[in-house]
């Protein structure tokens, strides 16, 4: 498996950044802008922490957490040609950055490869909202 890591967004991988979700086949309802305009204030919003995906030096996605009604939740999304590991790393490294539980996420009905990334890291079916699913990362007990 290739090196996968988050890093900060940064003026020089922004423009990659952009480009990979724009490329990703990602049917995380969060994860779709319209232009680069609405990437770029999605971005800057106090409540969005987002993180490139880099994979070997070079980026492949976005791995991001929010704020969504008083809720935390989730989103990623990947270039196709990512390693096939990639998504399930990054989204690892988000929850492990993340601390608070419960942890959300929302991904479309029809999106088996993003169900198994998140059944993997322990996210289980909380519901349902229209055309997605909507998962949960529950507290645990320590």
């Amino acid at each position: 498996m290739p090196h996968i890591e988050l890093r900060d967004l940064a003026p020089d991988t922004t423009d990659a950044a952009f480009q990979a979700v724009r490329s990703s086949s990602s049917a995380w309802s969060r994860a779709r802008f319209d232009d680069r305009a609405a990437f770029d204030a999605w971005l800057a919003d106090d409540a969005v922490s987002a993180h490139a995906i880099v994979q070997d030096d070079s980026v492949v996605g976005v791995a991001a957490a929010m704020d969504v009604d008083g809720d935390r939740e989730v989103l990623l999304a990947v270039r196709p040609d990512a390693d096939p590991e990639a998504p399930t790393e990054a989204l690892r490294m988000v929850t492990v950055h993340e601390a608070e539980r419960p942890l959300y996420a929302c991904v479309a009905a029809d999106d088996e490869p993003s169900h198994d990334v998140l059944a993997r890291l322990g996210f289980v079916e909380h519901g349902r909202d229209g055309a997605d699913v909507v998962y949960v990362l529950p507290p645990t007990l320590e």
